[in-house]
């Protein structure tokens, strides 16, 4: 029996959050043998049981400052209190210092590293831009944090393979020290309609990053537009005031929806085409889930879209900072020259992630 520590102050909105909770409901689930303590920054985000313990670190989360003291200073002491045999960090870095286990030995430390800004190459944030700042302080800054913790870690874990590559060249460690498990996608056989779909409708379930790239679907609207297409709609599942840098009149076919609950979500898959005009993601869960229920996808080409819309037939590709290839792509969906294949499949049968999660952290 092993007890392991899980560090993820960090979580408290997103993808995030459902990876941390994801991972505890497997943990209460399916293991019985080993004991675990969550460390949270919040009340109420994991519930404990026989074999769990939470432990919420609110004023670590409570403020920038605080956040930092614990990564610095505190944070290796407080976890060696604990007297684990492992910490496992889901926040992408670990706190500096050696952390102690029982009999005042280290403790092996893996990182579950899901933070792609400061590994990818197709943009580069200006901290001298309003909405742009943010990012190049974990572009620049927090990276040198999060290069320093893979090296620390005596292993890392990743999501995919364009992440794995990136990770093995960027810290400069062996690639047998980084592990790639693939996130889970559930079974989404039930939503296939294929009648409901219309290729009038599109449908870009994200967050409201700067990154996921609004502002391209936008454009491309209005490009259509000029070009005399009508009746169709985009669907955004922000609200308008969540994305100020969106420029300029928004045409009548942009709707924002705002948030949607997962089965609403699941039926405008099956309904619409998805648009993924993003340009940095870890995996990426849309293009992923979109594949499953067998709807047409209007993907950006990057390596994390190939990765994971790899043999999918009902795809299209574009330049994520080209609008003329957007709208050639919207312009075969709306026009009848593209729609899903019926053929397409979604193996749902690879290894659990978390499963392989558990595995890496109980070896030796």
């Amino acid at each position: 029996m092993k007890k392991i520590a899980v560090l993820d102050i960090a979580a408290s909105k997103t993808g995030a959050l459902s990876v941390l909770r994801d991972f505890a409901a497997f943990v209460r689930n399916n293991d019985k043998e080993n004991e675990w303590i969550f460390i949270t920054g919040a009340e109420g985000l994991i519930e404990e049981s026989e074999r769990i313990r939470v432990i919420v670190r609110a004023d670590v989360k409570a403020s920038r400052l605080n956040r930092l003291k614990f990564d610095w200073f505190e944070g290796a002491k407080f976890l060696s209190s604990l007297e684990c045999d492992v910490v496992f960090s889901l926040q992408n870095t670990l706190p500096k210092g050696r952390i102690l286990g029982r009999d005042a030995k280290p403790v092996r430390t893996v990182v579950y590293e899901h933070q792609p800004l400061g590994f990818q190459q197709s943009k580069k944030f200006s901290p001298f831009r309003k909405y742009e700042r943010e990012y190049a302080i974990y572009q620049y800054l927090i990276q040198g944090q999060i290069i320093d913790s893979v090296k620390r870690a005596d292993k890392v874990i990743v999501q995919t393979s364009w992440m794995e590559e990136a990770v093995v060249k960027s810290a400069g460690v062996p690639a047998k020290k980084v592990v790639r498990a693939l996130p889970n996608v559930p079974d989404l056989s039930c939503y296939r309609h294929p009648m409901n779909w219309n290729n009038r409708k599109f449908f870009y379930p994200a967050g409201n990053m700067l990154y996921k790239n609004h502002q391209l679907a936008v454009d491309a609207v209005k490009e259509l537009k000029a070009m005399g297409y009508r009746d169709f709609e985009v669907i955004f599942t922000v609200n308008r005031e969540d994305v100020p840098w969106i420029e300029g009149e928004l045409p009548e076919e942009i709707r924002f929806a705002g948030p949607l609950e997962r089965k609403k979500v699941m039926e405008l898959y099956s309904e619409a085409t998805l648009l993924f005009p993003s340009y940095i993601e870890t995996f990426g869960f849309p293009p992923a889930e979109a594949r499953n229920i067998g709807t047409m996808i209007l993907a950006s080409s990057m390596p994390f879209t190939h990765e994971v819309l790899e043999g999918y037939k009902s795809v299209e590709y574009f330049d994520p900072f080209s609008v003329k290839e957007l709208v050639k792509c919207m312009q075969s969906v709306l026009d009848g020259k593209v729609r899903p294949v019926l053929d397409d499949e979604y193996d749902t049968e690879r290894e659990n992630a978390y499963e392989k999660i558990v595995r890496v952290l109980c070896s030796d």
